[in-house]
């Protein structure tokens, strides 16, 4: 893994795109964020727990600061890929209905 300044990854990202390294990005001698690349599957470990942790606890703040509950944020998972199999059924009928 790669540790570079904001500045510097913005200055070349192509680069580090390129490159197919995980890179962990700092402001001010701080973590602001880690570049995975889509393709490296092969990233460590414990990149990925200090991932989900992080993001695990911002989604966990902003629920708590919108006063919205886990179950509230699975029920509304559990509409949309309901309503999202409905629409993909409806397609494929409407395609077939024109097709005759």
């Amino acid at each position: 893994m790669e540790f570079v300044s904001v500045r510097e990854f913005k200055a070349h990202t192509s680069e580090f795109i390129r490159k197919k390294e995980a890179v962990m990005v700092f402001r001010s001698g701080k973590p602001a964020g880690v570049f995975i690349p889509w393709d490296d599957i092969n990233v460590e470990d414990e990149v990925r727990r200090a991932a989900l942790k992080a993001l695990t606890a911002r989604i966990a703040k902003e629920r708590a600061e919108k006063g919205i509950t886990e179950e509230e944020v699975l029920d509304d998972f559990a509409a949309f890929r309901k309503n999202r199999r409905g629409r993909e059924r409806g397609t494929v009928g409407a395609d077939r209905r024109e097709s005759d």
